[in-house]
């Protein structure tokens, strides 16, 4: 411990930098590996596209751009349409004054004849 007193008495400054920077890489590591191990889960892999998912999460889901979720909706930009960064199909469907349920038979109807995107 007299080595940590050392430390603050003599290099506060190092010190404190060198707490916030592991604080961050800890922060940003941790949330690297919970998205990773999420969508590892092959439960997560194609699902069936539902009200509250957004188009990309469903392009995600699905290996496939967002742009391609994007057109078998029939929109151009699912943000600009509802000036949001994540719209909800919900959201997208009263946006467009149609049922939800047909933007959802849209896509079980189109994203499984669209190709996976490219790794890259």
């Amino acid at each position: 411990m007299t080595a940590l007193r050392r430390l603050w008495a003599e290099q506060r400054l190092a010190l404190v930098a060198f707490l916030v920077a592991l604080s961050l890489a800890g922060f940003f590591g941790g949330r690297m590996i919970s998205r990773a191990l999420f969508w590892s889960d092959p439960a997560h892999h194609q699902q069936a596209p539902e009200a509250w998912m957004t188009p990309d999460y469903i392009a995600r889901s699905w290996h496939v751009d967002v742009e391609a979720v994007d057109a078998i909706l029939g929109i151009e930009d699912a943000r600009k349409l509802v000036d949001d960064d994540r719209p909800t199909l919900e959201a997208i469907a009263e946006k467009l004054d149609v049922p939800v349920a047909d933007l959802i038979a849209k896509l079980d109807a189109g994203l499984p004849q669209t190709p996976p995107r490219s790794p890259q």
